[in-house]
């Protein structure tokens, strides 16, 4: 509903023309966290000091990293790195990817677009989850902050969620 109203407002004016944009999302359902995304934001798990991207990118890039015809090193400097493959809008229909994670007591995850990962490394996000005093919403700010520091010339968008404890039912299992 929402890619065929963006296709249809960017192909009714000269104004929207090429219009799109990428998307990732999460619902958490009981123990679990299930993700659905397009184009390059991104979902990571920090879960005990470790940061784990959960979802991969459709671009172009990621194609090529996919074929060994480039390191994600490499990619970090590349001419081509906001080449999607998947965009919300551009086509009459698009194709989410969708993904179920177990979820455990104080994860944090992140939902972010690609202008805050296109500028900070994963180490670098990592750092600032691990060691930002001051909740969340502390971590949040900084992270776009650090974006922005180092020249954030894309919208940089970060929403952080800490899963609380599991359910009894899932922590304790009956005797067979």
């Amino acid at each position: 509903m929402v890619n065929e109203e963006i296709y249809e407002m960017a192909h009714s004016s000269i104004h929207y023309s090429g219009m799109g944009t990428t998307l990732v999302l999460g619902l958490f359902a009981h123990d679990f966290l299930i993700t659905a995304h397009v184009g390059d934001s991104r979902c990571y798990r920090l879960r005990q000091g470790e940061l784990t991207l959960l979802t991969r990118d459709h671009s172009l890039l990621q194609a090529q990293i996919d074929c060994g015809l480039m390191t994600p090193e490499e990619a970090r400097f590349s001419n081509i790195r906001n080449l999607v493959t998947r965009a919300v809008g551009v086509e009459r229909v698009v194709e989410s990817e969708f993904n179920a994670y177990d979820v455990d007591s104080n994860d944090i995850y992140l939902f972010s677009s690609d202008g805050l990962h296109d500028t900070l490394t994963d180490s670098e996000i990592a750092h600032v989850l691990n060691t930002q005093r001051g909740g969340l919403s502390k971590a949040a700010e900084r992270l776009v902050e650090e974006a922005n520091a180092r020249g954030g010339v894309d919208n940089i968008s970060v929403i952080l969620v800490r899963t609380s404890e599991r359910s009894e039912a899932k922590q304790h299992h009956p005797a067979d």
